[in-house]
This record gives C-alpha cells, structure tokens and sequence, in this order.
C-alpha cells in the first residue's frame, strides 16, 4: 500500500487537484449514520474492538492497522460531528498508512451525533420525530419538552434524560447558571445547520455537549485530564494508556475555506525537534498539494503562535477548559497534532489534506525510530 500523494511537483498549482487525479479517494462520500461507518469497516475485513457504548449502546469501536513496529500511532475523528471529512479520512486511513509501526484508529468518537439530530431526539422522546424546518423542531421542543431556556434566540428544553437545543451553547452561556441544575453531568444535542457543507446540512448531525457537574457547557472533546468524564473520552484515554502512542493525530474541520493544524510543545528539545520535522514536512507536503493554506495573518485563537504558514503551537493551559485529544496525547505520551481542513473546501479535497498531513509527518516519525 503506497502513501498517496506525497510526490513533490515542481510548482504549486493555484487550485486544488481535481477529484479524478485521485482514483483512491474518488468514491469518499460522508457515512449517513455510524451504522453505515461500521458496515463498511466490517466489509473492508477490520476486525472492530469494542472499546465501550455510547449512552444508546452504539459501540464505540477502535481498529488496529500499520505492521508490529513502536511506538504505535494513534488516529482519531468524530468528536464533533459536523466535522466529517475527519471521519472519512480516518476510515481511508487504516488500509492506506503505509507503515510498519502499529497503527490504532477510532474513526468516529460520537457516534450518537454522526446519526443525527432526529436520532438523537429520539432517544429522549422515544420514537423518531418528523420535521422538517426550523420552526417545525422548535415548536416540538416546546411542545414535547421542559422548557429550561427559551431567550434572546436560544432554546433549550429538558426531554427525558437529554437536553436538546435549536443552536450551539458552548462559550454562550454563563457557568453555574441556575436553568443549567437539571443537566448537570448530562448531554445536551444540537442540530448541525449548515447550508453549503456536504455531511453537515440541517439536522444531519447532532453536535453533542456536555454539561459539567458544576454547570459548565462544553462539547465532547474535553474531560480527557478529568476523573469525571463521558464515556467516549474515557474510552479513547483507556486505548492511549494500552498502546502508548508516539504521535497522537485527531483530525478535525474548521468553518472556513483553507487548511491549518496544530501542534503542542514537548517535554525535552529533543522531542520538540522531532515533532517541528513532523510539521514542516506534512505543512510542505500539502501546499505542494496545491491546498488553500490559512493565510499568514490568521491566528486560531489567543493561545496560538504561529511556527509557519498554516502551523501553530497551542498552549491548553491558557484555555482553562480541560484537554482536549491532542493535548492529553502531548502532555502524556508524544507529540500531538489537531488537523483542521475548511468545510467551505470540496468534501474530497477535505479527506485527503487530512490523509496527506497524517502520511507526510508519520513518514518522519518512522525516520526517529529507524
């Protein structure tokens, strides 16, 4: 199985390559719901571990790859379910990481949200709801549920054991707040509402948040340092501690059109110097794809610094929110980088900057350990 596009052409093409230039990934769709993510996997011939089970009981599966060599490398995706080319490129992924080293992948860390909004409704009302706009769910919410919060556009309501909302509330709302007390250790789902992201149109996913014993908001991809956790993070921490990864990829999207990642500082200079290699090499790698990078004035947030165009370092102890994947994965085992891909790109084009930034920086990982 060889490394796909990893050929440096002799100059940068101004758009990216056309779908047809890439037989492997031509036929990358997004999965409907995780019943087709595992489907798939189980006709491809991956035996699926069962790591645990979401609150319905959908399994949340890990797949080992790569050859016997370690350290191991560890993939994950799926953590926020608008963001599907991750997830994809995660699947493409174990049968086209050409490596000796091993290889562990949980190609999707919420399966309940790759299902979808409606799915996930159902598990509180206990049948599928049908709707088909905006106000149409809402006036359900309303109807069918307590109503905890229902102001300046935000609606929230308590159904059964699950909160459901018509919009995001992370960073929107207060912690501690007192409609929050019902919650507290809950999940609350939202729908995806996009209208130009192919995976992620209305109520084709639902975003899962977490709502903290002491009534913070946050989405599932924290509570990887925290004794109290759901058990989707519990699951992923409890494969890391088994395989003790040397370099940690969690592949994520971002709202815009261009392509950028992260990576976390190290222990010792050398494992720094290590992981710099690994990121100059997958960021020249995909601009040579021809990708669209961030450009040079854009900066994530306040705990970035930018290393070069479409690289940054991420310090998670300025975010005060609980580490993420990739910050558990460098503070506790190697380096650790978060792929962003722009959803505004073609869903393709999204799959394989993923792939490519994975492919390019394991090919020096596998020089360290020669």
């Amino acid at each position: 199985m060889a490394c796909i596009g990893l050929a440096i052409p002799q100059g940068l093409r101004a758009e990216p390559p056309s779908d047809d230039q890439h037989p492997s990934t031509r036929a990358v769709r997004p999965f409907n719901r995780y019943s087709d993510l595992l489907e798939t996997l189980k006709k491809r011939g991956h035996k699926l571990r069962v790591l645990g089970y979401a609150p319905d009981r959908s399994p949340i599966v890990g797949i080992k790859a790569g050859g016997d060599k370690k350290p191991a490398i560890f993939i994950s995706a799926g953590s926020h379910s608008t963001e599907q080319a991750g997830v994809a490129a995660a699947v493409e992924l174990i049968d086209k990481l050409d490596t000796k080293h091993q290889v562990y992948v949980i190609p999707c860390r919420d399966p309940i949200g790759l299902s979808g909004f409606r799915y996930a409704l159902s598990l509180g009302l206990g049948e599928v709801p049908e709707f088909e706009t905006m106000e149409q769910m809402e006036a359900l919410l309303r109807d069918r549920g307590e109503v905890l919060l229902d102001a300046d556009g935000k609606l929230l309501v308590l159904i059964g054991e699950y909160g459901y909302a018509n919009r995001g509330l992370y960073r929107k709302i207060e912690k501690g707040a007192a409609f929050l007390e019902p919650l507290k250790g809950r999940r609350i789902w939202f729908p995806s509402r996009y209208e130009d992201v192919p995976g992620s149109a209305l109520f084709e996913r639902a975003y899962t948040l977490v709502v903290t014993p002491d009534a913070e908001v946050l989405h599932i991809n924290r509570f990887h340092d925290t004794a109290w956790a759901p058990t989707e993070v519990r699951c992923t921490r409890q494969l890391m501690a088994s395989i003790n990864p040397g370099v940690t990829f969690d592949l994520h999207e971002f709202g815009g059109d261009s392509f950028w990642f992260s990576v976390r500082r190290q222990k010792t200079d050398e494992d720094e110097i290590w992981e710099r290699r690994m990121a100059s090499e997958a960021a020249r790698a995909v601009r040579a794809s021809g990708a669209k990078m961030a450009p040079d004035n854009y900066s994530p947030g306040s705990f970035f610094s930018k290393l070069e165009q479409g690289v940054f370092w991420l310090d998670p102890s300025q975010r005060g929110e609980g580490l993420n994947l990739a910050d558990f994965g460098a503070n506790r085992y190697g380096a650790a980088f978060t792929v962003e891909t722009g959803m505004r790109q073609p869903f393709k084009h999204r799959v394989r900057m993923s792939m490519l930034t994975v492919q390019a920086a394991v090919r020096v990982f596998e020089e360290r350990y020669r």
